[in-house]
């Protein structure tokens, strides 16, 4: 046999993935401070006194108001959807489990299961991300809103914006690759021949690692399909009832039908 000269050992390239993962869960952290420092007056983490960032001071009261109703949509869509992915999960899980262990003419339940377990926390790991991205987007609309109406409103809107919308992003990027990385390390203990040449563990543990990528591509199908149909209905419901129905503007806060509509422009 000959020696293969590796770019990094084994140990390095963990500590490489590791502290990538970290620095990015850290910085999406550090985005999600920036646009809290923006504090609503009369909101948690406010006083009802404490004027606004940027010396930007208006009533923000109806704003508020608005906010919380968003908020309080936003929790229950989340609440209703998890729900289902729950559901689908396990029953999904299952298939992936009798499938996958049903190889060559007979049962191989141990691959089947890594796979199931690797299919499961990719699914889990779609919805916290897509938790963290909804939450901060609620958190950060009301904000957005304030710095629109302060002395700076391109500049400063975008940047709260463009900020809650990268806390998602780095959070989601860093949670996975950590997620990923201890499962390939926990399956290693099954695949003990993994780095033995010729022994093809190497590739029934890249295929049990799989799985990850389906359960998070599928409840990341459920968030933009479910997400989408329910606020193109929330949309069109909200129009009707309020700008044909009764004859008031668009996204006015008098129409109830307006904060599902909102709700679902977070989704």
């Amino acid at each position: 046999g000959h020696s293969e000269a590796s770019i990094a050992s084994p140990e390095a390239t963990d500590a490489f993935i590791i502290v990538s993962g970290i620095i990015s869960i850290l910085f999406a952290i550090f985005q999600f401070k920036l646009v809290s420092r923006i504090s609503l007056t009369g909101a948690p983490g406010g006083g009802h006194s404490e004027t606004l960032v940027s010396g930007v001071n208006i009533d923000t009261s109806k704003l508020i108001g608005i906010y919380e109703a968003i908020r309080e949509g936003a929790d229950s869509f989340l609440k209703a959807e998890y729900t289902m992915c729950a559901y689908f999960i396990v029953a999904f899980g299952t298939v992936v489990l009798l499938l996958v262990s049903y190889t060559g003419g007979e049962f191989h339940i141990e691959e089947g299961g890594l796979t199931c377990v690797s299919f499961v926390a990719g699914g889990l790991t779609s919805m916290l991300s897509g938790w963290i991205g909804m939450k901060v987007a609620v958190f950060s609309n009301a904000r957005t809103t304030v710095m629109a109406a302060g002395s700076n409103p391109w500049t400063d809107a975008f940047n709260t914006a463009f900020r809650a919308g990268s806390v998602m992003g780095f959070a989601l990027v860093g949670l996975s690759m950590l997620v990923l990385f201890i499962l390939a390390h926990f399956f290693t203990l099954y695949f003990d021949k993994w780095d033995v040449a010729g022994s093809g563990e190497a590739l029934k543990l890249t295929e049990c690692l799989a799985g990850y990528g389906l359960g998070g591509s599928a409840i990341a199908l459920f968030g933009r399909v479910g997400g989408g149909i329910y606020t193109k209905a929330a949309d069109v419901g909200a129009d009707l009832a309020g700008k044909v129905v009764e004859n008031i503007p668009e996204d006015d806060p008098r129409n109830p039908a307006t904060i599902a509509d909102n709700v679902g422009d977070n989704v």
